[in-house]
């Protein structure tokens, strides 16, 4: 399976809080296939304690596996940087504003200023 293929799906598996994807929420850091032939899956969480991640472990296990994945995967929610609100979409941005769920990043960054 491709990289591409590979951070397609696990981009695709929700934020276990909110009906967005991890690469729309900005939270995949990478997808990488190892020289192990591992999968290596690095997810950059708002929380590090989040009674959540358990969750999201499991389902970023079983849609690669559900995707033909047979090989080892090991996941991460240690990336190299914090998570940061302006990493999501603008999209799940305004789906969030309409849900209800405070955003807080500069008002440049919502007017689509330069960061």
């Amino acid at each position: 399976m491709s990289q591409q293929r590979l951070t397609e799906v696990v981009g695709a598996v929700h934020d276990p809080h909110l009906p967005f994807g991890l690469a729309e929420m900005g939270m995949l850091e990478r997808v990488t296939v190892l020289p192990t032939h591992a999968v290596e899956v690095v997810v950059n969480v708002p929380c590090h304690h989040c009674p959540g991640l358990q969750m999201l472990r499991d389902d970023i296990e079983t849609a690669l596996q559900a995707a033909g994945v047979t090989q080892p995967i090991h996941i991460s929610f240690q990336g190299r940087e914090a998570w940061q609100p302006v990493s999501m979409t603008p999209e799940v941005r305004a789906a969030m504003r309409t849900m209800g769920i405070q955003t807080v990043i500069s008002r440049s960054i919502e007017e689509g200023a330069p960061v």
